[in-house]
């Protein structure tokens, strides 16, 4: 018995962090190289690809993760070739935001 409280007690537990990743942003990269910050993870608001990034839905958190990183690179990287001269494409790779 003491084990099965203790699974339904860690199930509803992660069940919980769960659902307040998906009510926030759960980008927890904070880096903002030339400006650009890493796009938000929302809340897709399906329950089968609960993860949004820019109205791109994902089915886990790690896949949404790698997604808003590339596009906060993409943008830096954009920003580097453009000719800024405040920030370089080294830069970007070297602040690049990992999963």
């Amino acid at each position: 018995m003491r084990f099965t409280a203790a699974l339904a007690l860690f199930s509803a537990a992660a069940l919980t962090n769960a659902l307040a990743i998906r009510q926030s942003n759960a980008q927890t990269f904070t880096g903002a190289l030339g400006g650009i910050a890493a796009t938000p993870i929302g809340d897709s608001g399906d329950a089968k690809r609960p993860f949004s990034v820019k109205g791109d839905t994902f089915v886990n958190l790690g896949a949404a993760v790698q997604r808003s990183c590339d596009q906060q690179f993409n943008a830096c990287a954009n920003l580097a070739n453009g000719g800024s001269q405040d920030v370089a494409f080294a830069d970007c790779t070297a602040q690049k935001c990992k999963r």
